[in-house]
């Protein structure tokens, strides 16, 4: 399999995951506040264990579309700097989250 198409499908995967982390934030929230799950198991989830999946997929899915616009508008000259810059972002946003999710 081809580089480009092995990021596409990741790209692909990492949408469709966002998105179910997404519903499960949704029911795990209504879960805690109007009972139609248990309120602990509720709050774990959403509190504890979902965040985790839900941003390493919305980063996957986000700095990969966000590759391949810089790609396709050519901000930057060369391919290899889009991809510097998009890395850049990516850890820049992942140390935000693991400093927020952790103190």
């Amino acid at each position: 399999m081809r580089w480009v198409t092995f990021l596409a499908k990741l790209n692909r995967w990492a949408a469709w995951t966002t998105i179910i982390m997404i519903v499960l934030f949704v029911v795990t929230g209504y879960g805690m506040t109007k009972d139609i799950m248990d309120r602990d198991l509720a709050r774990r989830l959403h509190s504890d264990i979902i965040p985790i999946p839900f941003f390493v997929a919305l980063l996957i899915h986000g700095g990969l579309s966000l590759r391949h616009a810089m790609w396709r508008w050519k901000v930057f000259e060369k391919r290899s700097a889009a991809d510097l810059f998009v890395l850049a972002v990516v850890l820049v946003l992942a140390a935000l989250f693991m400093w927020l999710y952790w103190s």
